[in-house]
C-alpha cells in the first residue's frame, strides 16, 4: 500500500452522479475522496487538500466548471482535471480543454471507465512527481558534485601553490583567499607564531577585516580565542550564542579555527568566518585540515628551500672570494716580478756606470752614481718589507666583519719608510672611533694598498697624501685618499674602465706593489660599494671610496 494515497476532489452538483462516482466506481480503490456540490467550495477546499485529480461537472450552477478551471489556476493549483458532460456538449468540452481540462466523460457512464481514466491520470500525476523528484536529486546530487570540484580545485590549487610558492607572505595570502572560497566564509586571518617555541602569535595575512586591523599587520595579536586552539591542537568550530563570550563577536557569528602544526607543535592558525550563524559543516572542517596540512608542508619546504639557498649562497661566496684571491695573487706576483726587474736593470746600469767613474777617478761622477745605486736598494728593502706578511691580514675573524679605522690606521703606518724615503708627507683626518664594514678584510685591504700605492707614485716631488675618513649619509662609510698631483681629462676618462693602463705609463716613482685599478672596482662593487675619483680643490687627485657599515 502506498504511504501516502492520492487524494480526489469530485465537484458535482447532481446527487446522482456524485454518489455514483464517490460510492460506486472508485469504492473500491484506494484514494481518499473528497466531495463539493459547487465551484466556491471546491476552490476552498482545493486550497486546503491541494487534490492529485479533480473531477468536475462542465455545467455547475453558478460558476461552471470552465470558470472553476481558470479560478484554480489562479491559485496556483493545476492537477488534471476530467470533465463530467452530456452528450450534445461537445462545443463545451473541447473549450474546458482549452483552458486545461485533461480529460472527459459522458454521463451516463460505466464505473470502469471511470477508473481507467482516473487510474491513467494518476499515472501521468506520478510519473510527473517522480520526474520532478528525479530532477531535485539531481540537482542535489549537482551541487554536491559543484562543491566537490571546488574542494579539488582548491587543493590542487594550494599543492601547485606549496610547490611553486617560497614567499611565505604570497603562501599566507593564497591558502587565506582559497579557504574562504571553498567554505563561503565572509572574512579570515591567517596567525603565525612569533617564535618557534613562543606564546605570541604575529597576524601575516587578513581577507575582508576591517580597515583598523591593517595597522595590526605582522604584528602580535590575540583575537581572544585562536590560543584556545594552540593550546589544544585540535580544530575548534563555533557558532550562535557559544561565540558571544569572545571578543570576535563584534565580526561574526560562526568560526572555525585550524591549527598548521608540525612534528605535533602548533606553529600557525587558519581562522575563518561568516557574519551570519552558519556553522560550518564536517566536509568543510576536513577540507580546511587538508588545507593546513598543505601548509604545513610548505613551511617545511620553505625552510629546506631556504637551507639549500644559504648553503648555495656561501659556496657560490667562497667561489668568488677565491677567484678574486688568486686575482690579487697573480697581479701582485706580475707586478713585483716586473718591479724587481726595473730596479735590477737600474742597478746593473748604476754599477757599470759606477765603475767606470771610479775607473776614470771622477769622484763627483761615482758619488752620483753610488747615490742612484743606493736608492735603487733602498727601493729593493722597501718592497722586500711591502711583501712581509701583513699584520692585518692575522686579525681575520670567522665573520668578515672588519673595523675599516683600524685598517687605515694599520696601512698608513706600514707605508712609512716609502713615504720617508721619497720625502712625502702624510695627513690623517678620521672623524669617528670605529666604523664596522661586512666585508673579506684582506680583500679590502688589497684594494687600499693598491689606492695608496697609485697615490704614492703619481704624488708630485716633495708632494702630500691626505687621507679622511668618516661616516656618511645612511649606513655608509667614506674614504678619500689625495694626492698633491694632478690628474688629466683623458685619464680620468679611462679611470676604473678595462682600458685603464695609466698608472703603468706616468708614474713617477716606485710606491709599492698594488693590484690594478680595475679589479679594485671589482672588490668594491661586489661588497655593496663605489669607487670614484675626483679633482679636490686643495690637494688636487683623490680618490673617493663608500663602503656599507653595520651597527
Amino acid at each position: 500500500m502506498k504511504s501516502i494515497k492520492d487524494r480526489i476532489l469530485i465537484v458535482e452538483n447532481n446527487p446522482e452522479i456524485s454518489d455514483f462516482l464517490a460510492n460506486q466506481a472508485l469504492a473500491s480503490t484506494d484514494y481518499q475522496v473528497f466531495q463539493v456540490a459547487d465551484a466556491s467550495s471546491a476552490i476552498n477546499k482545493a486550497v486546503q487538500i491541494n487534490p492529485d485529480l479533480i473531477i468536475s461537472n462542465l455545467n455547475l450552477p453558478g460558476l461552471s466548471g470552465k470558470d472553476l478551471l481558470i479560478a484554480l489556476s489562479s491559485h496556483g493549483i493545476t492537477p488534471p482535471t476530467i470533465m463530467v458532460a452530456s452528450a450534445g456538449h461537445e462545443a463545451d468540452i473541447i473549450q474546458a480543454f482549452r483552458l486545461g481540462a485533461a480529460d472527459y466523460i459522458t454521463w451516463p457512464i460505466r464505473d470502469t471507465e471511470v477508473v481507467l481514466v482516473v487510474e491513467r491520470l494518476l499515472k501521468q500525476v506520478h510519473d510527473r512527481r517522480d520526474h520532478i523528484n528525479l530532477e531535485n536529486r539531481l540537482q542535489i546530487t549537482n551541487q554536491q558534485l559543484q562543491q566537490r570540484v571546488k574542494e579539488l580545485t582548491a587543493i590542487f590549487s594550494i599543492g601547485k601553490a606549496v610547490t611553486s610558492i617560497t614567499n611565505h607572505k604570497i603562501l599566507f595570502d593564497k591558502i587565506l583567499q582559497i579557504s574562504a572560497q571553498v567554505s563561503q566564509s565572509d572574512l579570515g586571518w591567517f596567525l603565525m607564531r612569533q617564535e618557534e617555541k613562543g606564546k605570541n602569535f604575529l597576524l601575516v595575512s587578513q581577507h575582508n577585516l576591517p580597515d583598523i586591523f591593517l595597522s595590526k599587520m605582522h604584528k602580535v595579536w590575540d583575537d581572544g580565542i585562536s590560543q584556545l586552539v594552540a593550546i589544544s591542537g585540535e580544530t575548534l568550530s563555533i557558532s550562535g550564542d557559544p561565540i558571544k563570550r569572545f571578543k570576535v563577536k563584534v565580526l561574526g557569528e560562526s568560526i572555525i579555527i585550524v591549527p598548521v602544526k608540525i612534528q605535533r607543535q602548533v606553529i600557525g592558525l587558519l581562522v575563518l568566518m561568516r557574519k551570519l550563524p552558519n556553522p560550518f559543516s564536517n566536509s568543510e572542517q576536513r577540507l580546511l585540515e587538508a588545507v593546513t596540512d598543505y601548509a604545513s608542508i610548505s613551511f617545511v619546504n620553505a625552510r629546506l628551500f631556504r637551507s639549500y639557498e644559504a648553503r648555495e649562497k656561501a659556496l657560490s661566496n667562497l667561489v668568488h672570494h677565491s677567484q678574486i684571491n688568486e686575482q690579487i695573487v697573480n697581479e701582485i706576483f706580475s707586478k713585483t716580478k716586473k718591479n724587481l726587474d726595473e730596479m735590477l736593470s737600474d742597478g746593473q746600469e748604476s754599477w757599470v756606470k759606477l765603475q767606470q767613474s771610479v775607473d776614470s777617478n771622477e769622484q763627483e761622477t761615482s758619488k752620483k752614481h753610488l747615490e742612484s745605486f743606493d736608492k735603487c736598494m733602498h727601493e729593493i728593502q722597501n718592497l722586500s718589507s711591502l711583501l712581509d706578511v701583513d699584520p692585518f691580514s692575522m686579525k681575520i675573524n670567522q665573520n668578515q666583519m672588519f673595523d675599516l679605522v683600524s685598517m687605515v690606521n694599520d696601512l698608513c703606518e706600514r707605508f712609512q719608510p716609502i713615504l720617508q724615503l721619497h720625502q712625502l708627507s702624510i695627513q690623517k683626518e678620521i672623524l669617528i672611533n670605529s666604523l664596522n664594514v661586512p666585508a673579506n678584510p684582506n680583500h679590502v685591504y688589497e684594494s687600499l694598498n693598491g689606492i695608496m700605492t697609485n697615490a704614492i707614485q703619481f704624488c708630485e716631488q716633495n708632494g702630500e697624501i691626505f687621507i679622511k675618513l668618516n661616516q656618511d649619509i645612511g649606513s655608509k662609510a667614506l674614504l678619500s685618499i689625495s694626492n698633491t698631483g694632478k690628474i688629466s681629462e683623458h685619464t680620468k676618462k679611462q679611470f676604473l674602465s678595462h682600458q685603464n693602463h695609466f698608472e703603468k705609463k706616468e708614474k713617477i716613482r716606485f710606491g709599492g706593489v698594488g693590484i690594478s685599478l680595475n679589479l679594485i672596482q671589482k672588490i668594491i662593487f661586489h661588497y655593496g660599494g663605489r669607487i670614484w675619483v675626483e679633482d679636490h680643490p686643495e690637494y688636487g687627485a683623490t680618490f673617493l671610496l663608500s663602503l656599507p657599515i653595520t651597527e
